[in-house]
């Protein structure tokens, strides 16, 4: 379950910055967009949260998953924040390094063996 939260929310990041350069190239339709899934990851990175802090308790993730899924609501929040305010200095390479926690955790989520109860 938290692989394919990881990889959903790995696919809203990677369309931040298309509908980014779709706005900066004219396309005025295109901050709707990014507004729409910024709210999208949002709510993905709040669901990964308790997933995978439900499936800590459980003992169907280790501890690191629900510490960096909890983080990445965090980080998402406050990038999204920067974002509102206008701080693009801040804002932008934030969502890059969300694309980078992605990619990595996608990999290290990908190697977790399900766990029996």
């Amino acid at each position: 379950m938290i692989q394919r939260l990881v990889v959903l929310n790995l696919v809203l990041v990677g369309l931040q910055p298309l509908s980014a350069g779709l706005f900066m190239s004219g396309n005025q339709h295109a901050v709707a967009v990014h507004a729409g899934v910024a709210l999208a990851l949002l709510v993905g990175a709040l669901v990964q949260a308790i997933t995978a802090g439900v499936l800590w308790r459980r003992r169907g993730v280790p501890g690191w998953a629900a510490g960096a899924s909890i983080g990445l609501l965090v980080t998402v929040l406050i990038q999204q924040a920067l974002g509102y305010h206008k701080v693009y200095w801040l804002h932008v390479p934030i969502g890059v390094g969300l694309f980078g926690w992605l990619v990595r955790m996608r990999m290290r989520v990908g190697e977790l063996q399900p766990r029996r109860t």
